[in-house]
């Protein structure tokens, strides 16, 4: 009975120093085809990539070559055009062909029939007129699209409208634009106001800014319109004129933003002293709103070249024409500007790398592409176009 017990116990402690070496783990079996006694990895997660979207733009296209033509491709606005347009080139086949010409109709005239000479098969022009649509159609009813202005009047409207080559207009709404200037000149204090504008009769933008001007001043009982001319661009002799003889003014509208209206304030000594709004983004532009000058600043008009482009590819592409009545104008709204905050924004989000329309999202806008495009698409991004709209459809690009 002893003998049974005594190996009874030594069992128990055999076990208990069997237990105590293997620190009282489980054994866990190996994965098979790994070699017993290499430590186990966990298996490493395939990395998460993220679906391409696939473009609508065909891989093959036929090739084609547009003209351009602004009076100058060296300033803010031109280059941001030609910039635009250079970006989307390649994703449509597309070469541009650059014109610079003068304001005057002859000169856009003569330097739009020498380039009709090198064989361009589109026309997108920041010029308007009988005379422009004439070259076209001599070289063979080459189609032309108008940027940025409008015919003169409804008359001029409706002789253009005769041509078979021209596809229409589409512009700024410039008479909001001049409203929305005074309104923002109105909050900040201004009661005696002048206003410099190009020539009347001369360009239909310029003259629909200073109607709305114009209109936004007599709802306000306590703004005075006290000082405005209208010459040929000399905006700051006009600006030098009124520093000397209406020293109560306190607020300028100028239908053009040109460097040459900062420098001019800066030498009558009006900084400080008078609120400044302007159509036109220029270079010192950002210093004015930070040292209080600017209260208001229109631009972004490029992406209506984009959009002019796009009336034009369709017609090349396959005949589409969007534009149903070519007496109306397809009007559109300003990048507006009103603060240095919304500056740096519009510095990252519109005259960044990325312009305000990328090669696809102008794919949308080609019937050829895309069946749903129409001239409804066209109207809704010109409805949406604002700063917001930019930031929010090309805040994740880089």
């Amino acid at each position: 009975m002893l003998k049974r017990i005594l190996c009874f116990l030594l069992v128990v402690l055999m076990l208990t120093a069997v237990l105590s070496a293997c620190g009282g783990q489980t054994a866990v079996k190996p994965d098979e085809g790994s070699n017993a006694g290499e430590e186990q990895k966990a298996p490493t997660a395939a990395p998460v990539t993220e679906p391409e979207t696939k473009s609508i733009i065909p891989a093959e296209l036929p090739k084609f070559k547009i003209g351009v033509m602004y009076y100058t491709f060296t300033d803010k606005l031109g280059s941001q055009m030609k910039n635009a347009l250079d970006y989307i080139a390649d994703d449509f086949n597309v070469e541009f062909e650059y014109i610079e010409a003068s304001w005057s109709a002859e000169a856009g005239q003569a330097a739009m029939e020498t380039a009709l000479q090198t064989g361009l098969d589109g026309i997108i022009a920041v010029s308007s007129g009988v005379a422009v649509l004439d070259a076209c159609k001599k070289a063979g009813n080459v189609p032309f699209v108008s940027i940025q202005v409008e015919p003169i009047d409804n008359n001029v409207a409706a002789d253009m409208s005769a041509y078979d080559c021209y596809l229409g207009a589409v512009s700024e709404n410039d008479l909001q634009v001049g409203i929305n200037a005074i309104e923002a000149l109105h909050a900040s204090g201004v009661r005696n106001l002048g206003v410099c504008g190009l020539t009347p009769g001369y360009a239909r933008s310029h003259d629909d800014r200073i109607r709305g001007v114009k209109s936004a001043v007599k709802q306000k009982t306590d703004l005075t319109l006290v000082a405005e001319d209208y010459t040929l661009a000399e905006y700051a002799k006009s600006v030098s004129s009124f520093a000397a003889a209406y020293p109560e003014m306190d607020g300028l509208f100028v239908s053009q933003g040109v460097e040459s209206i900062y420098q001019t304030m800066n030498t009558e000594g009006l900084i400080g002293s008078v609120k400044l709004a302007m159509v036109d983004i220029s270079e010192s532009t950002g210093d004015y709103f930070d040292n209080g000058t600017l209260v208001y600043i229109a631009g972004g008009q490029y992406g209506t070249t984009m959009i002019g482009f796009a009336l034009l590819y369709n017609y090349l592409y396959d005949n589409t024409r969007i534009i149903p009545d070519t007496t109306v104008t397809l009007r559109r709204p300003f990048i507006e500007v009103k603060s240095s905050e919304e500056y740096e924004h519009y510095l990252k989000h519109v005259d960044g790398d990325i312009p305000v329309y990328t090669a696809e999202e102008i794919a949308q806008l080609i019937h050829g592409f895309n069946p749903e495009a129409s001239y409804g698409s066209f109207a809704k991004a010109s409805a949406d176009y604002s700063l917001q709209d930019i930031v929010a459809r090309h805040g994740d690009l880089k």
